[in-house]
């Protein structure tokens, strides 16, 4: 990852965590907000519709530790989405999917997820290399 450029890329990662005081829906909108300037209702607007395109309205106003780690990756995975990369980078699913079949579940999202960037990358550990391969 360290050798992609940086506006070619988007990182869902472990250690890219929420900000806990924030709900899903504001901090997926720190991004329209700060790198685009768009006006906090707008920013707002954009986040909660990605959540809706991606099933997860529900999750719009909870906050880190009120979700589960389905909902948690959700919430990072729209936030690097809103990015708009052409390139969408997820690394170690399994640290943060532990409570599902996660590659069935990443298969789903980007299906539902219009105007998905060009390319998922997902990164993972050796051992879970199966969990893909029978799929």
């Amino acid at each position: 990852m360290a050798s992609l450029p940086e506006d070619r890329a988007a990182l869902v990662s472990p250690d890219l965590p929420l900000r806990a005081n924030l709900s899903a829906r504001e901090n997926i909108a720190l991004i329209p907000l700060y790198q685009k300037h768009f006006d906090a209702a707008e920013a707002s607007h954009q986040a909660q519709t990605l959540l809706e395109q991606l099933g997860f309205a529900s999750i719009g106003d909870k906050r880190d530790p009120d979700m589960n780690p389905s909902e948690r990756f959700v919430a990072k995975l729209a936030r690097a989405l809103i990015l708009k990369r052409p390139q969408l980078v997820i690394e170690r699913p399994g640290a943060m999917l532990y409570d599902i079949p996660y590659p069935a579940f990443l298969r789903e999202l980007a299906s539902r997820f219009e105007g998905a960037p060009e390319k998922w990358e997902v990164f993972d550990f050796d051992w879970n290399r199966p969990l893909y391969d029978r799929e």
